[in-house]
């Protein structure tokens, strides 16, 4: 009990360390809800139904991911650089409207594509429903993003863990009445999504915002569009990354690799989840840091940790993971180990990335993204003989490449090389009129 109530204490006296709990709870909890209404999903549907449901979560995770351009980080970084709650909140007002209006645009869009492209004409009805979903999960996510911007982690949580809930409860109702894999993915792509955004947005906008206990870097109320312009680019093209793997998998190969290859996905993604919380939860905190030179070493260092004690879990989730993924499970098997090594990686990666945002050099990331989705895509396409292991291959080597990249101009600035740490953020550009 004593032993229990010194970790208590230490977790509190340690703001990261108590949000990223927080966060990542709910993320898992979330995270391990979807992944079972996925579960029941592959168990209850034939191949082709969970092949084209696994088409559907892919099309609306790429299109919700797509029409982020990165404003959940751009909302993050705003609420934490704004030294009055009332303008913090007088930005997010605008950055929804701005979401709203690329999330119609990104919906029409990745529709228009999935009416075009003839190798997902299989998939056509699922495709086209998770499209229409990417408006309300796009927003949703958005609203959890800008309260974990003005620090409500509790609440930020509390609706990650909902979302994954609501998704396993329908999807099972769906399983239940016998319906198939369109029904399914309504519940999943649209009804859950759109219960989470309502209540996530009465949570962030119904109540006064509270001030921050952290020091104010900026109290302008215009939003910084460089920074906005930047991060849209580098959203687009990490989106693509992380999802458009599965797409064009389905464009080189046949139902049965697309099937084995989203079931290896849908385990091994918690983990990626479980880095973008961890890495949200810390942003908060990196973009106000003193110094970004102690900053960058205390991320490096957590990086690693983070990294390692992912791969240290690895051969337990290998074990665990085919045998949850039923039939599909040995054909899941090698695809599911690769993908736990590369999202172990994005364990340091995700974390470290985010201090080039408090030197403002976001132009680094959006280089660093477009290596990334170059060589996924090139190894995918190298390797597309290897069927549902091929897209497993190109998340690693992309994964392995921009780790090297996101640490070179650290590595260079402990040789006294690079000088971005040691002048800080430098100050934002004039906003036009």
């Amino acid at each position: 009990m004593r032993a229990l109530r010194k970790i208590t204490q230490n977790v509190a006296a340690r703001p990261r360390m108590k949000a990223s709990l927080i966060v990542v709870g709910g993320n898992v909890l979330g995270a391990g809800a979807a992944f079972a209404a996925a579960i029941v999903a592959a168990r209850v549907l034939p191949v082709e139904g969970f092949a084209a449901f696994g088409i559907g979560l892919a099309v609306n995770s790429l299109a919700v991911q797509f029409a982020d351009f990165g404003l959940g980080t751009v909302a993050i970084a705003e609420t934490a650089d704004s030294s009055d709650p009332h303008v913090a909140r007088a930005k997010l007002r605008r950055l929804v409207l701005h979401r709203i209006r690329t999330g119609l645009a990104v919906a029409l869009l990745v529709a228009a594509v999935v009416l075009v492209l003839p190798p997902l004409s299989p998939y056509r009805t699922e495709g086209l429903i998770a499209a229409g979903g990417e408006v309300f999960g796009s927003l949703a996510f958005f609203f959890i993003w800008c309260l974990q911007g003005e620090r409500r982690f509790v609440a930020a949580g509390a609706m990650q863990g909902l979302q994954g809930f609501l998704r396993l409860g329908l999807v099972g109702a769906c399983a239940v009445a016998g319906l198939g894999a369109a029904s399914m993915m309504v519940a999943y792509a649209i009804v859950a999504p759109l219960a989470t955004l309502l209540l996530a947005g009465v949570l962030l906008f119904a109540s006064p915002p509270v001030p921050g206990d952290f020091e104010p870097v900026s109290g302008s109320s215009e939003i910084d569009l460089d920074r906005r312009r930047v991060m849209a680019f580098t959203g687009v093209f990490s989106a693509m990354v992380i999802n458009g793997d599965v797409l064009l998998l389905a464009m080189l190969s046949g139902q049965q690799d697309v099937a084995a290859y989203t079931a290896a996905w849908r385990f091994s993604s918690g983990v990626l989840l479980a880095n973008t919380a961890i890495a949200s939860a810390f942003l908060p905190f990196i973009v106000t840091a003193p110094d970004p030179w102690t900053e960058a070493r205390h991320l490096v260092r957590r990086g690693l940790a983070i990294g390692a004690g992912w791969l240290a879990l690895t051969p337990a989730m290998a074990i665990v993971g085919p045998i949850l993924l039923g039939s599909l499970g040995d054909d899941a098997r090698l695809p599911l180990i690769l993908l736990l090594v590369a999202f172990a990686i994005d364990g340091f990666y995700f974390v470290v990335y985010q201090i080039y945002l408090r030197v403002r050099r976001e132009r680094m990331l959006l280089a660093i993204s477009v290596l990334e989705l170059t060589v996924m895509v090139g190894v995918t396409i190298l390797l597309r003989g290897q069927g549902a292991s091929a897209p497993a291959y190109g998340q690693l080597a992309a994964r392995v490449a921009v780790c090297l990249a996101v640490a070179a101009p650290i590595g260079l600035a402990w040789a006294k090389r690079c000088d971005w740490f040691e002048r800080g953020a430098p100050d934002p550009p004039p906003v036009p009129g």
